[in-house]
């Protein structure tokens, strides 16, 4: 079962014998029916996600939360075979419907990283369709109390890369505040959108006060590697169950 700890103790989901050196984050987008646009190639349909979760679940998988990433880091033994993390960039509100279901099914921890100021997905070209809308505070909070961790995207999903001292600190401490006044709890997790970071960025992340943070960069995190600096595997809508087997599984 997933438990909603404050106290940022990790939480794992998972059996087999101590944790091996590489931990795979998973990156997903939208769960949900094809749309045209430029994020359809990152869509998974709702039937594919749950054959995937179930994949790993049934492999054994130990699916982690980020709190424990602090500790797999620094080459601390954790109870789990084959590490895995399921993170969602954006906060789309279709979550709530097709992702939140299958992992509370299960007892799966998972990460939700949200762009506080955003109410729709209005950052890219949804080919003149309206832009899909992103999870409301109440779904946010419910998703918290079932103990889906959520993270932050910064406030408006600004290209940090691009941003003044001061643009880069509202949208990395900003969200970091809204965040933690809508839930009530401490917001530890950071993800930068479109993957833009430098030195600069990660030393404004650091100081927020932020424990991880997760980038584009394709692999698996090693024993010894920056927390704020972590590579994901981003799953698509071209990764079918041959290729999601071989990239995630036959892998490790």
């Amino acid at each position: 079962m997933i438990a909603a700890w404050s106290d940022g103790t990790a939480r794992y989901h998972g059996k087999g014998s101590v944790i091996g050196a590489r931990l795979r984050i998973l990156t997903y987008h939208r769960i949900g029916p094809p749309r045209q646009g430029e994020f359809e190639k990152l869509t998974v349909p709702p039937a594919r996600f749950a054959r995937q979760v179930g994949l790993l679940d049934r492999l054994g998988c130990g699916f982690c939360d980020l709190d424990m990433v602090p500790a797999f880091l620094a080459g601390q033994s954790v109870s789990s075979r084959r590490p895995v993390i399921l993170t969602f960039d954006d906060g789309f509100a279709e979550l709530y419907d097709h992702a939140l279901p299958v992992i509370a099914e299960r007892g799966i921890p998972a990460v939700v990283y949200a762009a506080s100021d955003r109410r729709t997905a209005d950052w890219v070209d949804w080919d003149g369709q309206t832009a899909p809308p992103l999870l409301a505070g109440s779904q946010l909070n419910e998703m918290a109390a079932s103990g889906v961790t959520i993270g932050s995207h910064t406030r408006t999903h600004r290209r940090l890369t691009q941003c003044s001292p001061a643009e880069l600190r509202d949208e990395v401490e900003g969200s970091k505040k809204s965040l933690e006044d809508l839930l009530g709890r401490e917001v530890r997790h950071f993800c930068y959108p479109f993957g833009a970071h430098n030195d600069t960025v990660v030393e404004a992340v650091r100081s927020a006060g932020y424990v991880t943070a997760c980038t584009t960069k394709k692999g698996a995190a090693a024993v010894g590697a920056d927390a704020l600096r972590l590579p994901r595997l981003t799953v698509g809508k071209r990764m079918g169950f041959l290729h999601f087997f071989r990239r995630v599984v036959l892998a490790w």
